[in-house]
């Protein structure tokens, strides 16, 4: 069976993890991730992980069809938990919110601490996973910022570090520190300037004195700030 093309948002999860042999993939849904990284010779074997019956079933069937149930393992259970340190190298975590992926990391924090290279693709939460990264001493090594079927996603690469960084600023944890060296990118101008009309939709309807219209026009105003910079 050809391999079945990878969106835009799994395939550059996917670069980030080319240097490794062996892989899980977190939130695996239909296997194509690891099935198509392992088909292609990207890494050697991989470990599918799904919490769902409908998702395993559907990886299932992908391992089978590529014929992969001797390199792609399948397995059920929550984040990290069905994984023992030292089986792999690297984990991707795609298709669910900052929020839930850092708690599976909280979960499960030895086994994310033994990994080389851990890979994020946030549905939104983006800040909320990189405070869990900063204050459990993984470091952001790369973000980069793809669109795909009109929505802007970020790529946030992270691994463990030995000793303790310095504080990221609210800018580092808003915009990312990696990103946030690049803000003339058009991709990065576009999705705050797309965050700026939310945040105005939002405050319509937080009255005068609320601390959520405070915290709200914080965000507006450092969100305006950088993107001056960028503009400027």
């Amino acid at each position: 069976m050809m391999p079945k093309k990878l969106s835009k948002r799994l395939s550059a999860c996917l670069d980030a993890l080319s240097s490794l042999s062996r892989c899980a993939d977190i939130g695996t849904d239909h296997a194509y991730l690891p099935c198509y990284a392992v088909a292609t010779g990207i890494i050697d074997s991989a470990i599918a992980i799904d919490v769902i019956d409908g998702p395993l079933a559907r990886a299932k069937q992908t391992i089978a069809d590529y014929g992969l149930a001797d390199k792609v393992e399948l397995r059920k259970g929550s984040g990290l938990k069905p994984l023992e340190i030292g089986e792999v190298e690297g984990v991707v975590f795609a298709g669910m919110g900052g929020k839930l992926i850092s708690q599976l990391l909280l979960d499960s924090l030895s086994v994310a601490k033994s990994l080389q290279l851990l890979v994020f693709a946030p549905q939104g939460g983006e800040s909320i996973l990189r405070v869990t990264l900063f204050e459990n001493d993984f470091a952001i090594i790369d973000e980069t910022l793809l669109e795909e079927d009109g929505i802007i996603y970020p790529i946030i690469t992270a691994k463990p570090c030995t000793k303790r960084r310095e504080k990221y600023s609210d800018i580092d944890i808003i915009f990312g520190p990696v990103l946030r060296q690049d803000v003339d990118n058009e991709l990065f101008i576009s999705k705050w300037a797309e965050e700026i009309t939310k945040i105005e939709l939002v405050l319509e309807n937080i009255p005068e004195g609320n601390e959520r219209r405070v915290e709200f026009m914080k965000k507006k105003k450092i969100i305006e700030g950088v993107l001056a910079g960028a503009t400027s």
